[in-house]
Protein backbone atom coordinates (compact mmCIF):
# COMPACT_ATOMS: atom_id res chain seq x y z
CA UNK A 1 0.00 0.00 0.00
CA UNK A 2 3.11 2.75 0.71
CA UNK A 3 4.61 1.50 -2.96
CA UNK A 4 1.15 2.54 -3.82
CA UNK A 5 0.84 5.54 -1.92
CA UNK A 6 4.15 6.45 -3.75
CA UNK A 7 3.90 6.15 -6.83
CA UNK A 8 0.39 8.02 -6.71
CA UNK A 9 2.15 10.95 -5.07
CA UNK A 10 4.58 10.81 -7.42
CA UNK A 11 2.56 10.97 -10.24
CA UNK A 12 0.43 13.56 -9.51
CA UNK A 13 3.88 15.68 -8.81
CA UNK A 14 4.73 15.04 -12.79
CA UNK A 15 0.95 16.33 -13.42
CA UNK A 16 1.88 19.24 -11.72
CA UNK A 17 5.00 20.11 -12.95
CA UNK A 18 3.69 19.44 -16.60
CA UNK A 19 1.15 21.92 -16.04
CA UNK A 20 3.60 24.67 -15.06
CA UNK A 21 5.67 23.89 -17.68
CA UNK A 22 2.61 24.82 -19.99
CA UNK A 23 1.66 27.56 -18.45
CA UNK A 24 5.69 29.27 -18.27
CA UNK A 25 5.84 28.36 -22.06
CA UNK A 26 2.16 30.97 -22.68
CA UNK A 27 4.12 33.27 -19.71
CA UNK A 28 7.49 33.64 -22.70
CA UNK A 29 4.77 34.54 -25.41
CA UNK A 30 2.59 37.05 -23.63
CA UNK A 31 3.85 40.57 -24.98
CA UNK A 32 3.87 43.05 -27.91
CA UNK A 33 5.00 41.14 -31.11
CA UNK A 34 5.24 42.59 -34.87
CA UNK A 35 5.13 40.94 -38.07
CA UNK A 36 8.14 40.65 -40.14
CA UNK A 37 6.53 40.38 -43.54
CA UNK A 38 4.06 44.02 -42.90
CA UNK A 39 0.92 41.44 -41.47
CA UNK A 40 -1.16 42.99 -38.42
CA UNK A 41 0.52 43.39 -35.08
CA UNK A 42 -0.02 40.84 -32.14
CA UNK A 43 -0.63 41.22 -28.35
CA UNK A 44 -0.62 38.07 -26.40
CA UNK A 45 -1.68 38.37 -22.58
CA UNK A 46 -3.04 36.48 -19.94
CA UNK A 47 -6.32 37.54 -18.45
CA UNK A 48 -6.97 35.15 -15.15
CA UNK A 49 -6.45 31.20 -15.94
CA UNK A 50 -6.61 31.58 -19.98
CA UNK A 51 -4.23 33.03 -22.37
CA UNK A 52 -5.64 34.79 -25.03
CA UNK A 53 -4.36 36.76 -28.61
CA UNK A 54 -5.52 39.89 -30.39
CA UNK A 55 -4.50 40.59 -33.78
CA UNK A 56 -5.01 44.45 -35.00
CA UNK A 57 -6.54 44.56 -37.87
CA UNK A 58 -7.57 47.73 -40.14
CA UNK A 59 -10.42 47.49 -42.30
CA UNK A 60 -12.67 49.80 -44.09
CA UNK A 61 -12.24 52.79 -45.76
CA UNK A 62 -10.95 54.53 -43.19
CA UNK A 63 -8.55 51.72 -42.37
CA UNK A 64 -9.99 52.19 -38.86
CA UNK A 65 -7.83 49.82 -35.85
CA UNK A 66 -10.03 47.06 -35.70
CA UNK A 67 -8.57 44.33 -32.63
CA UNK A 68 -9.98 40.79 -32.75
CA UNK A 69 -9.35 38.41 -29.80
CA UNK A 70 -9.05 34.39 -29.64
CA UNK A 71 -8.05 32.12 -27.29
CA UNK A 72 -4.67 30.66 -27.33
CA UNK A 73 -5.29 26.98 -26.90
CA UNK A 74 -3.11 23.98 -26.41
CA UNK A 75 -3.55 20.43 -28.20
CA UNK A 76 -1.53 17.74 -27.90
CA UNK A 77 1.56 20.26 -26.71
CA UNK A 78 0.83 22.32 -29.58
CA UNK A 79 -0.63 25.92 -29.53
CA UNK A 80 -3.31 27.32 -31.74
CA UNK A 81 -5.71 29.85 -32.11
CA UNK A 82 -8.76 28.98 -33.88
CA UNK A 83 -10.15 32.06 -36.18
CA UNK A 84 -12.37 30.26 -37.85
CA UNK A 85 -9.73 28.04 -39.20
CA UNK A 86 -6.73 26.94 -36.98
CA UNK A 87 -3.66 28.88 -36.95
CA UNK A 88 -0.70 26.77 -35.43
CA UNK A 89 1.57 29.30 -33.00
CA UNK A 90 5.32 28.17 -32.41
CA UNK A 91 7.96 29.96 -30.55
CA UNK A 92 11.86 29.58 -31.25
CA UNK A 93 12.95 30.50 -27.58
CA UNK A 94 16.58 31.01 -28.68
CA UNK A 95 15.78 34.09 -31.60
CA UNK A 96 12.78 35.06 -29.57
CA UNK A 97 10.94 34.32 -32.66
CA UNK A 98 6.92 33.45 -32.70
CA UNK A 99 5.37 32.09 -35.96
CA UNK A 100 1.84 31.80 -37.03
CA UNK A 101 1.60 29.16 -39.72
CA UNK A 102 0.63 30.49 -42.53
CA UNK A 103 0.99 34.28 -40.80
CA UNK A 104 4.96 34.49 -40.80
CA UNK A 105 6.96 35.57 -38.31
CA UNK A 106 6.79 38.36 -35.29
CA UNK A 107 9.05 39.59 -33.45
CA UNK A 108 8.69 41.16 -29.81
CA UNK A 109 7.92 44.99 -29.75
CA UNK A 110 10.74 45.79 -26.98
CA UNK A 111 9.66 49.63 -25.05
CA UNK A 112 12.04 52.07 -25.92
CA UNK A 113 14.01 52.98 -22.91
CA UNK A 114 12.09 56.43 -22.63
CA UNK A 115 8.90 55.23 -23.38
CA UNK A 116 8.74 51.94 -20.17
CA UNK A 117 5.71 49.39 -21.16
CA UNK A 118 2.60 50.11 -19.18
CA UNK A 119 2.40 49.00 -15.26
CA UNK A 120 6.17 49.69 -14.69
Amino acid sequence: MLQVSKCLIGLAVMMLQSCETVDNRRDQLCGNWESVEGKPDVLIYKEGEVYKVTVFKRSGIRRKLKPETYLLQEENGNLFINTGFRIDVSYNEATDILTFSPNGDYVRVTPKPDHPASGE
